[in-house]
């Protein structure tokens, strides 16, 4: 009997006798255009915030009467002997003041809130202030409380978003040594204020641009001859650049002692620049340090920072600091308007060239 013929399976999942003649096959093409597998790495992420919000708070209890403490708080000629000399205009709702440390370094205030104790209630007062007027605004508020006869707690609490790296430290961990000399004239009567300080000026400016971006601009020949009034010679370390502070204050030599790049040093890896500062009349030299960090998503602090005035042994000091200080109020001023417009009049050699 013979055998049943052999089968084989179609393209349309029939079966044909395996002597049937072939039939053809197609497939489809695979999609390689790459839309069905992206890359790797196709995935991008960016930041949106790159925020810190930090907080200071203290406090001390002196036995005072509250009226007494918040007199002490509030009007300018007792402020004036244990914080600060403010204008006329300190604390009230609504107006601008300056708290003057007579060195050339001062706060620009703008009061928000002024509440007088009364029946129990504390008293709170309430502003924001910005260094030398340019600095990062932060926002000061004080509490002063009646803790029964004659005694009263007093709170100061500083709140700053995206400050200086060291800003803690910078305030003493917290406002103690301003509190104990609250404590100090409210027992005396006195002044306990301090002239002047060997550090600083130390000034903050913020930029509205990256902090790595910023820096490479800044450090640029042709923007340093802008914005820091150079008028010979380089920031190249060792190189002696002379720049001009102002008509009437001549010009100052700076010598860079030490100059890092970014990505070049632990811990931060942000660059820096060590440098010395003298000026003709002066018998030794100041030391000085100008750097960079962010400040929030996109932005960025310029700061610089003057230390050693004891070494200086000049006979009045104060002049010399608030030339220094004014210099370098103008010369931030100046570098803020390299990147957008500036606040006030643009800036030329004289500060009141239009």
């Amino acid at each position: 009997m013979p055998a049943p013929p052999t089968t084989q399976s179609g393209p349309n999942g029939r079966h044909a006798p395996a002597s049937a003649p072939p039939q053809a096959v197609w497939f489809a093409m695979p999609d390689i255009s790459g839309a069905a597998l992206p890359p790797l790495h196709s995935v991008t992420a960016r930041p949106v915030a790159q925020d810190r919000w930090e907080r200071l708070v203290s406090e001390v209890t002196v036995p005072h009467p509250v009226d007494e403490v918040w007199t002490a708080l509030t009007d300018p000629k007792a402020l004036g002997k244990w914080l600060a000399k403010p204008n006329g205009r300190w604390a009230k709702a609504g107006k601008e003041s300056i708290l003057d440390f007579e060195d050339g370094e001062f706060f620009l205030c703008g009061a928000e809130t002024v509440t007088a104790p009364s029946g129990g209630r504390a008293g709170t007062l309430r502003y924001l202030w910005r260094w030398v007027g340019i600095g990062p605004a932060t926002s000061v508020t004080w509490e002063v409380r009646d803790r029964g006869p004659g005694a009263t707690t007093v709170m100061v609490t500083e709140e700053a978003v995206n400050p200086p790296s060291d800003w803690r430290s910078w305030n003493g961990m917290g406002w103690p040594g301003i509190l104990e000399q609250l404590a100090a004239y409210l027992r005396s009567g006195t002044d306990n204020r301090w002239t002047w300080r060997r550090m600083g000026p130390y000034l903050q400016a913020e930029l509205p641009i990256p902090a790595f971006e910023a820096w490479e601009a800044l450090t640029n020949p042709g923007a340093v001859k802008h914005w820091l009034q150079r008028s010979a010679g380089s920031l190249t370390v060792g190189d002696t650049m002379t720049v001009v502070m102002g008509d009437a204050s001549g010009t100052v030599r700076v010598t860079v002692t030490k100059s890092v790049d970014a990505a070049q040093e632990f811990p931060s890896y942000m660059p820096y620049i060590e440098f010395t500062l003298a000026r003709p009349s002066w018998s030794e030299e100041l030391g000085g340090r100008l750097w960079i960090e962010p400040a929030g998503l996109g932005r960025s602090l310029l700061q610089v920072f003057h230390h050693s005035w004891e070494g200086l042994r000049i006979a009045e000091p104060l002049p010399e600091r608030r030339l220094l200080t004014n210099f370098w109020v103008l010369a931030f001023r100046r570098a803020q308007s390299m990147f957008g417009p500036p606040a006030g009049a643009p800036m030329g050699p004289h500060g009141w060239s239009t």
